[in-house]
């Protein structure tokens, strides 16, 4: 017997070991575990690399424009510790050129923000026109 589609509405969802890990199934039986307070990213960020409007975001007050391809992401809720993971990349839509962004000091990474340096393909230093970064790990 198989129930039709249904919606579960919740507020909170919490797993019963001391990771937090729930059980989901993925359809035709398939099964993943997945750590709820870990296995999800707590920051995102997509904006543009002059002036470093925001276009978009999740868990970010803003980003910082420190001068040609030196931007500051800052977290509206700090991570938990420094040892956190952080990706990012960027692009020249009009010159088709994609770039690299780097912490700027991996020795200076905070829980608040993140300093990063964008170079292109050629290792120079330039504004890209979208850059989209994301933070994984623990929040405070």
């Amino acid at each position: 017997w198989r129930l039709g589609m249904s919606t579960l509405r919740t507020n909170a969802l919490e797993g019963v070991d001391a990771k937090n890990s729930i059980t989901i199934v993925a359809g035709a039986g398939n099964v993943t575990t997945t750590n709820v307070q870990e296995g999800l990213a707590k920051a995102w960020s997509n904006y543009a690399g002059s002036g470093t409007s925001l276009r978009d975001s999740f868990n970010h007050t803003s980003a910082t424009d420190n001068g040609t391809a030196d931007y500051t992401l800052t977290l509206t809720n700090n991570m938990g510790n420094v040892n956190y993971s952080y990706t990012s990349s960027s692009t020249d839509g009009g010159g088709g050129r994609s770039a690299t962004f780097s912490p700027k000091d991996f020795d200076n990474y905070t829980t608040s923000s993140m300093r990063g340096v964008n170079n292109d393909t050629g290792n120079a230093t330039e504004d890209s026109e979208a850059v989209s970064s994301t933070f994984n790990g623990d929040l405070a």
